[in-house]
Order: C-alpha cells, then sequence, then structure tokens
C-alpha cells in the first residue's frame, strides 16, 4: 500500500501491554502495526513493568494522537453496510452487486474469488477475530472489539461492503458502529411470515420454534466455528422488530432501507434505487446497461440454476439457499393460528410497511 503521509510516529508502549490497561484501541494500533509495511517509521519502546498512573495516562495520550493523525491522513469512513434480518434478500442483493461491480469480459458466478472487483466480507468475521486474537466464545468480547475490528477492516482504504445481520445496537458503553468507520447502509427488510418460512428452511427448526426465535429479543446468530459442531454467538440479532427498528433508526449515515417485495415485483426501479444510493455516498457510477445485465444474471431462477450446478458456500440445513424468490408464501403454508401470532408480534412494523 503506497504511504505519502511522512509522519514518523513514536509509539511509547508495548502493544501487548497496552492491551492489559484496558484501552479498546490497543487491537487497532497492532493492527496498524503489522498492515504498514512501506509507511511511516514506527519505534516500539518498552514501558516499565508496572506502569505508574502517570505512565498509563501518557500512553493513552500518545494512542489517541496516533490515531487521530492516521484518521486525518486517510479518507476513513469506508464502511458500507448492507444489513438485514436473516432471510430478507441480503444474498440476492449481493449478487446483483457483484454482478453490476464485474467487468464485462467476466462470467459471474455465486462463489467470491480474489479477482471479483466487488466482495463483501461478513462481520464479524471468524478469521479476523482469529488474527486479531479475540476471544469469539465469549460475545461480551466481540462486542468490546466491534470498533477496532472495523477499524482493521478500513485499513485496506477503500469502500468495503460488510455484510451483517447484527443490530444497529450499543451494548454498555460500545456502539456496533460509528460515522468514524460507516460510511452508509443498505438495510433489506422483508415480511416477517415469510421470512419465518424461508428461516425455518435454512436453520432446520419447525414453523413455531422460529417464530419463538423470531419474537426474542436475546437471539443470536450462532454459526459454527469450524471445529466440529462448535458454535458461537456471532451477532446479536434480536427479534425481527428490533432488528428492522435500529437500523431504521440509525441517524448517523444515511441508510436506505429496500422492502424484499420491492425487489421482487417492482425489480427495476428498485434495483436502480439501490444503484442511485451508492452513487450518492460512494460515487459509482449509474450505467443504464450494466443495471439491466446484473439484473438478468441475478434472477432468482438464474441464481438457482447455479447453486445446483456449483452449491453455494452459505447454504444452511435446507436443500437449496436460493429456495423460491416469492413474495407471499406464507398465505398457504402457515397456520391461522402462527399467523395471527406474528401479525400481533409485529402489528406496529408491518403496519408502517405495507404488510397490513
Amino acid at each position: 500500500m503506497p504511504w505519502s503521509i511522512g509522519l514518523e510516529l513514536l509509539i511509547l508502549f508495548n502493544s501487548r501491554r497496552v492491551a492489559s490497561l484496558g484501552f479498546g484501541n490497543a487491537l487497532f494500533v497492532r493492527a496498524f502495526i503489522r498492515k504498514l509495511v512501506s509507511g511511516p517509521e514506527i519505534l516500539i519502546m518498552a514501558t516499565p513493568e508496572t506502569p505508574t498512573p502517570v505512565d498509563k495516562a501518557q500512553i493513552v495520550m500518545n494512542i489517541l494522537y496516533i490515531e487521530f493523525r492516521i484518521r486525518i491522513s486517510l479518507k476513513y469512513i469506508m464502511i458500507i453496510w448492507l444489513a438485514s434480518y436473516p432471510k430478507s434478500g441480503n444474498t440476492w442483493l449481493r449478487m446483483f452487486l457483484k454482478s453490476y461491480y464485474q467487468k464485462s469480459n467476466e462470467g459471474f458466478k455465486l462463489q467470491d474469488t480474489i479477482l471479483d472487483d466487488f466482495r463483501t466480507r461478513g462481520f464479524p468475521n471468524i478469521l479476523t477475530m482469529r488474527h486479531l486474537k479475540i476471544d469469539f466464545n465469549e460475545f461480551s468480547e466481540i462486542v468490546k472489539n466491534w470498533e477496532a475490528m472495523q477499524d482493521y477492516l478500513n485499513l485496506n482504504n477503500r469502500t468495503n461492503f460488510v455484510k451483517t445481520h447484527n443490530s444497529m445496537c450499543t451494548i454498555g458503553p460500545y456502539k456496533f458502529t460509528t460515522n468514524k468507520n460507516t460510511k452508509g447502509g443498505i438495510y433489506l427488510v422483508r415480511d416477517p411470515r415469510d421470512v419465518l418460512i424461508s428461516y425455518s428452511n435454512h436453520i432446520g427448526y419447525d414453523y413455531e420454534k422460529t417464530f419463538e426465535h423470531m419474537e426474542a429479543s436475546d437471539n443470536y446468530e450462532t454459526p459454527t466455528t469450524g471445529e466440529g459442531d462448535k458454535t458461537y454467538k456471532k451477532a446479536l440479532l434480536g427479534s425481527w422488530a428490533n432488528n428492522y427498528n435500529s437500523w431504521k433508526n440509525y441517524k448517523s449515515s444515511k441508510i436506505l432501507v429496500i422492502k424484499y417485495e420491492d425487489m421482487v415485483l417492482d425489480s427495476y426501479n428498485t434495483f436502480k434505487k439501490i444503484i442511485n444510493y451508492l452513487n450518492e455516498v460512494d460515487q459509482l457510477q449509474v450505467d443504464e446497461e450494466k443495471l439491466r445485465k446484473a439484473m438478468k444474471q441475478t434472477e432468482f431462477g438464474e441464481l438457482q440454476k447455479l447453486e445446483k450446478k456449483h452449491g453455494f458456500v452459505e447454504k444452511g440445513e435446507g436443500e437449496l439457499f436460493f429456495r423460491k424468490g416469492k413474495t407471499g408464501s406464507w398465505k398457504d403454508e402457515l397456520s391461522t393460528n402462527l399467523i395471527k401470532k406474528i401479525e400481533k408480534a409485529f402489528y406496529k412494523e408491518m403496519t408502517e410497511l405495507g404488510y397490513l
């Protein structure tokens, strides 16, 4: 990564010992040191084994100064979130954007490669947490390092499209994100009656148990660690309503809310709205030909064909990830009693969104 800052940074601490001081951005500074290969000279001087309170204060002041200079020197607001409750069209949106960003001579594939012009990252990412030595088996440790992980992600000095199912929440003193790291986001919302059917198929629970999860404020995304069947709490989803309201009400950056149903029933205008939004927040070129090509390449039937032929890494417990891509399936599949439960639990939000 080329640098022209011309700063010589004197870091008056041992990075491991700084972490023990409880300063939240120690991970960021350690990551910055590892990342910075051809940049300013960095000198590390060990502090005394037992820093005095004055030493600690000086260490923190130096870290704050360094971070301030780094952020001033870089265009450091680089995350655009692609957020949603699970099974609300997030992956479909990512496939559309991947197709829109790709070069005209490239063939479209479901799986990401290092050559793709558009690549999304999941957040939080288990590889990043292992790299930064975050104990992801403790959700409190993930929460404590939300900002540090985003700092680290943004070291690449480019726009990062980041997928998440996490609520836009604050836990204790820790915010999920701030405009220091975030320049915008697209939030996808879908009729919870249809979400329930698709989510049930994805996680392998019956409809009643799936509804219990969708209604619970302490509902988590719990993927496997890659070590047998062991799972961990990756993200706090909250209830379907919690998740939607948290992103809708976020004011620090402009969030575009898109209904899944509009992607299905008014595809052209909805996807064009998304491209126009990205033009506004990230200067993405609006290209009519690319828009129509991307829409055609990522029609649900086309995505399903590719998944059947090549598989898809995000497939859950169901037979296919791209299952139906329809709206209103709940009318034929859910019991009257369960429909009433969903509509009662989420009445306010469903009315606001035009689902009732």
